[in-house]
C-alpha cells in the first residue's frame, strides 16, 4: 500500500535537514528526479544534500543548485532520507548506510520489482520515470523553476527515451509540456542523451558489438565487457550505459543483455527486451529487479562464468 503525497509532503514539511539518493551507476532519471526534488526543497528553506555516484558529462545539462556530493556522508545524520528511482534499498548508492539509519524514510520510486522499502513508499510501476512522480509531488506544493523543470524534463527524456518507451502516457506528455512552458533547452537535453557520444563510449560500444554472442537464431544477443576490456579502451563502467538499447535494437532480438564488470569480480548485468521478454523476472531471480522490458542484477565471478550464466539464463527464458 502507498502512502500518500499528503503524507509524505508533511514529513518533508516537518523536516530541516533532508538528504536524497538514488541507485548506483545514476542516470538520467535517477540525476534528474533526485536534482529537481533537491532544488526545490533548497528553496522551501530546507538543508539538502544530493547524493549521487559520479556521472557522465552528457547530464552536465542537469541543475544540480551545487547540493551533489559524490562522496559517502560519513558521520552525518539527517532528519529524513529519500531513496528516488532505486526498485532495492541494497541499490542505494554512497548513502545506503545513512538511509538505513535514518529514522524517517522516504521511497519513491516505478520500478514494479519495487516492494515498498522505507518509512513511507510511493511506488507506481505505471508511471514512465522517478521524475514523473516527483513532478507530481511537488506539483500543488512547491513551486517549480527553469532550473527544476530541466532537471524533471532531463529526466522524462532520458527514461522514456525520448517518449518512444510504450511507459510514456498522456500524464507523460501532459508534464512536458507544463515543462516547456519554463522554456527548457529540450532540443539541446534530446540531443546530448541521444545524439551525443563520447570517444570512449563509441569504443566500448564498438568492442561489445565485435563481442556479441548471437543466440536462439538473433532473438536474444549477449555480450561482455571486462575491467580490463575498458581500461583498454580509455573506458569505464559509465560508459556502457546505453550499450544494451543498441544490442536489442539489431534485429530480429527479442532480448539483449550487457555484462560489464564495475570492480574485480562484480559484474553488473543491463538487459532491455521487446514485449514478449520480461527481463525483470529474469533479474529478479539474480536478486535484481527494474521493468519488464529494461532491468539489471549484479553477479560475481569470472567473465567467462558470468556469460556462462546469463546465456544460460537468456536461452531458457
Amino acid at each position: 500500500m502507498n502512502d500518500s503525497f499528503l503524507s509524505i509532503r508533511d514529513v518533508l514539511h516537518q523536516a530541516q535537514s533532508i538528504a536524497i539518493m538514488a541507485h548506483q551507476n545514476p542516470d538520467g532519471d535517477a540525476i534528474g528526479a533526485s536534482c529537481a526534488l533537491g532544488l526545490a526543497l533548497k528553496e522551501a528553506g530546507k538543508d539538502v544534500t544530493v547524493f549521487l555516484e559520479s556521472y557522465g558529462d552528457v547530464f552536465s545539462m542537469i541543475p544540480t543548485g551545487n547540493l551533489v556530493c559524490h562522496q559517502g556522508p560519513e558521520g552525518m545524520t539527517v532528519d529524513v532520507a529519500v531513496a528516488l528511482d532505486c526498485g532495492d534499498k541494497e541499490r542505494i548508492g554512497l548513502a545506503g548506510t545513512l538511509f538505513s539509519q535514518t529514522e524517517n524514510t522516504i521511497n519513491i520510486d516505478h520500478h514494479i520489482s519495487n516492494q515498498g522499502y522505507g518509512k513511507f513508499s510511493y511506488v507506481d510501476g505505471n508511471a514512465s520515470s522517478a521524475s514523473e512522480l516527483v513532478y507530481d509531488l511537488l506539483s500543488g506544493w512547491l513551486p517549480l523553476n527553469p532550473e527544476i523543470a530541466t532537471a524533471l524534463y532531463t529526466g522524462l527524456v532520458f527514461d522514456t527515451g525520448g517518449f518512444r518507451h510504450s511507459s510514456t502516457g498522456v500524464h507523460t506528455m501532459e508534464i512536458a509540456a507544463r515543462l516547456m512552458a519554463f522554456d527548457v533547452p529540450f532540443t539541446k537535453i534530446y540531443n546530448d542523451i541521444f545524439f551525443s557520444r563520447s570517444l570512449a563510449e563509441a569504443k566500448a560500444l564498438g568492442k561489445a558489438l565485435a563481442e556479441m554472442e548471437v543466440l536462439l537464431d538473433g532473438k536474444a544477443l549477449l555480450s561482455a565487457l571486462s575491467l580490463e576490456d575498458l581500461s583498454r579502451l580509455g573506458a569505464g563502467p559509465a560508459d556502457t550505459s546505453e550499450i544494451s538499447g543498441y544490442l536489442k535494437g539489431v534485429r530480429p532480438s527479442q532480448v539483449a543483455a550487457l555484462c560489464y564488470e564495475k570492480e574485480p569480480g562484480v559484474w553488473k548485468v543491463s538487459m532491455r527486451s521487446e514485449d514478449s521478454v520480461d527481463v525483470s523476472a529474469l533479474c529478479v531471480s539474480f536478486g535484481g529487479g527494474g521493468h519488464k522490458k529494461a532491468a539489471g542484477c549484479t553477479i560475481r565471478g569470472t567473465k567467462e562464468e558470468v556469460l556462462a550464466t546469463i546465456r544460460e539464463a537468456l536461452q531458457g527464458r
